[in-house]
C-alpha cells in the first residue's frame, strides 16, 4: 500500500495551525479581560457592573458572557486569581528550611509575603470580598495550614516548648503565629485603603516585628 501523499499531510497541518491560533488568541483575550477584571473590581467594588467594565474593555457586553458565563463566575474567577494562583509554594519550604536559623525562616517568609500581599489590587480586593460576602474559606484553609501551623511550630521550637508531635498545637499558638501577617495586611490598608503618605519602608517593620515576637513568645506561650 502506497503511504500517504505529500499534499495530504500539508492540508493536516494546514488545517491543525489555524485551531491552535484561535485557541491562543481566545487565552490571550480571555487573560486581557481578567486582568482588567481585577483592577476594575479593587478600584470600585463588586457593585461595579459588567457593563461598565465592557465599556472599559472596549467590547460589547454579551462578549464578555462568552468568556465568563455570569458576573459571579468573573468574580470567582478574580478570586482565585488574586489569592490561589498567587500562592508561592517556596512559603512552606523558607517556614520549614532546617538550613535556616528560626529568625531567619520567619524573615525570609514574611519579606516574600509582603512582596506579594502589598500589591494595590490584592490589598483592596480581600476587603471587597469580605464585605461581599464571598465565601474565601479555601484560601483561610490554605493560610492555616500551609503558613500559620508551621510559623506555630517554629515559635515553639524557639521558645523551647514540647514539639507539636509530643501536644497539639493550640489555638492561642496559632493566633500568635499571625501576628506579623496582620502587620503586613494592615500597612497595605493604610497604604491602599486609607491612603496615608510617607509609610515607612516595610522591610524594617518585619524586622522589628518578627524579632518582638520571638523576644517575647516564651512568655507568652504557656507551658503545654
Amino acid at each position: 500500500m502506497s503511504a500517504p501523499s505529500m499534499p495530504q499531510r500539508k492540508e493536516t497541518a494546514r488545517t491543525a495551525r489555524p485551531a491552535t491560533r484561535r485557541r491562543f488568541q481566545r487565552d490571550v483575550r480571555e487573560r486581557h479581560f481578567l486582568d482588567e477584571a481585577v483592577t476594575f473590581f479593587a478600584e470600585v467594588g463588586f457593585s461595579g457592573d459588567t457593563k461598565t467594565l465592557a465599556s472599559r474593555l472596549g467590547v460589547a457586553q454579551p462578549l464578555l458572557y462568552r468568556y465568563f458565563a455570569s458576573k459571579e463566575a468573573l468574580i470567582q474567577r478574580v478570586f482565585e486569581d488574586t489569592f490561589l494562583a498567587n500562592w508561592n509554594p517556596l512559603w512552606e519550604e523558607m517556614l520549614t528550611d532546617p538550613a535556616l536559623s528560626v529568625p531567619a525562616r520567619l524573615l525570609a517568609f514574611h519579606n516574600d509575603f509582603a512582596r506579594v500581599h502589598l500589591k494595590r489590587d490584592r490589598v483592596r480586593l480581600s476587603l471587597f470580598f469580605a464585605l461581599h460576602g464571598w465565601d474565601m474559606t479555601t484560601y483561610f484553609r490554605l493560610m492555616r495550614e500551609r503558613v500559620y501551623l508551621p510559623i506555630a511550630a517554629n515559635l515553639r521550637a524557639h521558645a523551647g516548648r514540647r514539639t507539636p508531635s509530643d501536644v497539639p498545637l493550640q489555638e492561642l499558638e496559632v493566633e500568635l503565629a499571625k501576628t506579623v501577617v496582620e502587620k503586613i495586611q494592615y500597612y497595605g490598608i493604610r497604604k491602599w485603603v486609607y491612603g496615608i503618605p510617607s509609610l515607612p519602608p516595610i522591610e524594617p517593620l518585619i524586622a522589628i516585628a518578627v524579632h518582638g515576637l520571638l523576644d517575647g513568645v516564651s512568655t507568652a506561650l504557656p507551658d503545654a
